[in-house]
């Protein structure tokens, strides 16, 4: 379940972590409804930490907008059941909640293979709706007897059973939970591995993948890049890139100026350190048709201006790119030979 930051349904609940011999939990909700999408989040705190989630109000069948005075509204979980009560005034709500746990779930998943689930784990997996169909179908994929924590996370970020069919489809089998809660976070699709195959990348690493989704490496850019020249570019090299922000119309830029040889790595230098194709021009300008990537990045290293470069050069015209930058680094003194 994805959370949404900006919450229609903001709701507050503070909870008093009391179990009693039903396994209930009672506290306090808040709530602005200040959007039309019905978005609900929760906390519950105790003195041994947070716990937050949200629930989907029309997925629960909850409608709180049009309503006024009070109010009564459950939200059903395989693991258990939170009753809300209160009262709506205006776009302010607030009242009780009441978190009752399924005692038949507990027991369902002894046989699923998890036993001895506490009280406090019941009710976080109530939280994010870890059900029996989920853990079952997982089961069934082959992931049997994880950690209660991979279950909730798994959950919260949709790595269920049908998104590890997927990718075994397209020849990532037997990821880890972890590999596939990273997948599932940064939008790392079935699609999206198809789509790189098709632009000749295949049987990439998972960590290959997540690196590429998460620095927006996409089919277009890679075909950019290529119709710039880079023909054999690796996915090392597309993430650097656009980490550095080396944009295909930049390369291009660049490339007219003379540098049609130049390489990923001198393009991402130059970005480092704030090369600009107007800075290149300006430098050749001044007689220097012959510069180099790397005299062009030093020059912008240590802050060698187009004006540094011309009032050097009207002292003696033959002078050097490298004896203007030592001249610079020496505060000016002309270095000698």
């Amino acid at each position: 379940m994805k959370l949404r930051i900006t919450a229609s349904l903001l709701l507050v609940l503070v909870l008093v972590f009391a179990l009693n011999a039903q396994t209930k939990l009672r506290g306090t909700w808040s709530a602005e409804l200040s959007d039309p999408e019905p978005w609900l989040q929760i906390s519950f705190q105790d003195g041994g930490g947070h716990h937050g989630s949200s629930f989907d109000l029309n997925r629960a069948n909850i409608k709180l907008g049009d309503k006024q005075g009070p109010v009564q509204f459950t939200v059903v979980r395989d693991a258990g059941t939170f009753a809300f009560d209160g009262t709506v005034h205006g776009q302010l709500a607030s009242g009780f909640v009441e978190f009752t746990a399924n005692p038949q779930y507990a027991t369902d998943m002894v046989a699923l293979g998890y036993p001895n689930i506490t009280d406090k784990q019941l009710f976080r997996m109530a939280m994010v709706d870890v059900s029996k169909r989920f853990v079952t179908d997982l089961n069934a994929a082959g992931y049997t007897r994880l950690g209660v924590d991979q279950l909730i996370r798994m959950s919260i970020h949709g790595a269920d059973a049908a998104f590890i069919r997927d990718m075994a489809g397209m020849g990532y089998k037997d990821l880890s939970p972890e590999d596939l809660v990273r997948m599932r976070i940064h939008d790392v699709t079935p699609e999206f591995v198809r789509q790189m195959a098709a632009n000749g990348f295949t049987k990439l690493s998972g960590e290959a993948l997540v690196r590429m989704k998460i620095h927006d490496v996409d089919p277009e850019f890679v075909q950019a890049i290529r119709k710039a020249g880079f023909t054999s570019v690796d996915t090392e090299e597309l993430v650097r890139m656009k980490i550095h922000d080396v944009t295909p119309d930049f390369i291009v830029k660049v490339q007219q100026l003379g540098f049609k040889d130049i390489s990923t790595e001198e393009l991402v230098r130059m970005k480092i350190h704030d090369v600009t194709p107007e800075f290149i021009a300006k430098v050749k300008q001044l007689g220097y048709n012959d510069v180099s990537a790397d005299e062009i990045v030093r020059l912008a290293i240590h802050d060698v201006t187009t004006d540094y470069i011309a009032q050097a050069k009207s002292g003696q015209q033959d002078i050097s790119l490298d004896e203007i930058i030592r001249m610079k680094i020496q505060g000016g003194r002309r270095a000698r030979l």
